[in-house]
Order: structure tokens, then sequence, then C-alpha cells
């Protein structure tokens, strides 16, 4: 037998159709044993919705977009693990684009979904983008977009991020309270918003400690081989950081390797604190005291926030979400 339809389960209970489409919807016209007896029929001969006869009928594509900068190792496979869960519940299908980090090529991934036709969009910038003109048109034709972790603020622009100053703020607060009074900060590529504000929440937070801003023990990296490489030429000096704060699970795990390298001892010589996914800071020794930034939580509320929007559940297009991260102290300071 091909492809069970609406058609084949009426016929066999000798119904109408439209009973049968109505009980698998749980219509409330419909009564409870006869949506239980069709509900079970539907089961019983392996039934799946046609969603693609259904986005037809809806003059819709049946597909969401999703543009991130790369894959990645540490945050991005978390996301799109919600992002996909969600997505097939809701009978959609995924287009994943990277753009590399390269501004042009996300201006290629946006035209490449304009031109598809989607039903919505969610995006996580490039560290190239300074404005988010290229979506301009998208935006203009009412196809619904979420901006995601590294974000643009645009009153016109729905977005999904944590409080990222906040952040670094608790991290250093930590470091402080345990009486490390020189702090290292190593973050990421510094034309990025997320980047400006995590650096911002450590100075404030050295300034709110009467700390000294130590500037030769703080640089930025685009990857993790360039943070191993400056923090190893950092360990390097005569006079040395008693703690280091990383942005991201990337700038820790090569600030690690410096340190495994050098043969210093974690917290003893070098207490170490990062804003993590909650993986990576696990498989290290000693496990990593870290600020938790989940990522599966922010594909999660991302795509959430997309389907509200394109179900006509909430009435704006700005929405403002700002998720909760959390201290996880473990063995690291």
């Amino acid at each position: 037998m091909g492809r069970i339809t609406i058609k084949d389960i009426a016929k066999l209970l000798e119904v109408n159709p439209s009973t049968v489409s109505r009980a698998l919807k749980d219509h409330p016209d419909i009564s409870v044993s006869m949506k239980e007896k069709i509900q079970q029929v539907a089961k019983d001969l392996g039934y799946q919705p046609n969603y693609q006869a259904i986005r037809f009928r809806q003059n819709k594509s049946g597909l969401i977009g999703l543009i991130i900068p790369e894959m990645g190792m540490f945050f991005f496979p978390a996301v799109v693990k919600a992002i996909e869960e969600i997505v097939k519940k809701n009978g959609y299908n995924l287009i994943i684009l990277q753009s590399n980090d390269l501004l042009e090529k996300e201006k290629e991934n946006a035209l490449v979904c304009q031109n598809f036709g989607l039903d919505g969009l969610l995006v996580c910038l490039s560290k190239e983008t300074m404005d988010v003109g290229h979506f301009t048109e998208t935006i203009q034709r009412k196809m619904p977009i979420v901006f995601f972790d590294k974000v643009i603020q645009q009153k016109e622009c729905s977005t999904v991020v944590i409080n990222d100053e906040l952040a670094a703020i608790t991290a250093i607060n930590h470091l402080a309270r345990k009486g490390y009074k020189k702090i290292s900060g190593i973050f990421g590529n510094q034309n990025l918003e997320i980047t400006q504000s995590r650096k911002k929440g450590f100075l404030k937070a050295l300034t709110k400690h009467r700390l000294l801003h130590y500037g030769e023990f703080c640089f930025h990296a685009d990857t993790l081989e360039e943070s191993k490489r400056k923090f190893a030429e950092l360990l390097e000096q005569s006079v040395l950081p008693d703690a280091v704060f990383t942005m991201t699970d990337q700038t820790l795990a090569g600030v690690i390797q410096a340190i495994y390298e050098k043969g210093l001892s974690i917290p003893e010589e070098l207490a170490v604190i990062c804003i993590s996914n909650g993986n990576l800071p696990y498989y290290l020794n000693p496990q990593i005291t870290h600020i938790r930034h989940s990522g599966y939580a922010v594909g999660k509320t991302a795509v959430e926030l997309l389907f509200d929007l394109m179900n006509d559940k909430v009435v704006v297009s700005n929405n403002q979400l700002e998720l909760e991260t959390f201290l996880v102290e473990l063995d690291s300071c």
C-alpha cells in the first residue's frame, strides 16, 4: 500500500473525509468516541500528514531558514539541535546556511532565503556585519525574522540574546570575591556587539571592585589558535595574571592549551572562568567554573518566537527577549 491518506481512513470507517480531518485536528465538533476511533485507526495504519500538500493549499513553502556564521564545535550544535527539533515538530523543514563569518556570504544567503520564499528566518550575524540593511527587503516582504546571539539592536527586529554585560560582571564578581586581583580578559572579535558588551561588563566590574585594569593582560582573538598563541605570549611576560576570564568556549579552549603547555597549575597558579554553553568546562581537568549560556535555550527560544510571529501569536515584530545566565562554580576558581 502507498501513502495512507485521509480518504483511505474515511473509506475504511465509512465516514466523510472531512470528519476524519477534523478528528485528527481534535476539532470540538467531533465526539470524543469518534475522535478516539479515527485517531487509533490512523495510528495503526501509520498515517502521516502530507505537509507538502497542506503548505501548497496554504500558499506556504514549509521551509524555515537558519543563517549562522559557522557550525563550529562549541555553541552552534546545541542551537541547531533545538531549532531542528521544534521545526520538525511543527511540520516544517530546515535550511541551514553558513556565512563563514563573511558579510558578502551572509548577503548571498539572505538573497537565497528571499528567493526560496521561506516562511520564516533565523539569523546569527557574521563578525563583519555592521548593519542589517541586506535583510531590509526580507523584512519588507513581511517574512518573520528573529536574530539571535550575535545581533545588532534595531527597533524593527526581533532578537534573542543574553545580558552579555551582566554575564561578564558576574564572572569578575566571582573572581573578586575569591581574592584575585590581576585579572586577564580574553575577548572575541572587537566589531561584535556581543564582544563590546562583555568587555564593558569586564571593565565595569574591575572598577566596582577597585581592581587595576592590566591592559597587557587583555586581548581580542578571532580563533582558538589565535587565543592560544596570544595567551602563550602573555605567559612569557615577567608579570603574570592570577586569573583569566574568557568570553567564549572557543577562547577558553585556546587559553587552556597555552596553560597546559606552560605547565601551570589551575587554580593554584592561575584561576580560570569563562562564559560557556556548559559542555566543554566539564571535559577539562580541573573542571572550569563558568557562566552558563545555553545554546539549546537560545535556539529553542528563537525558533519558538519565530513560530509565534508566523502564527500571529505576537502582534509586534520587534520582540527583544533576554535569557538568564547563571554561575556554575566548579574547580578552577
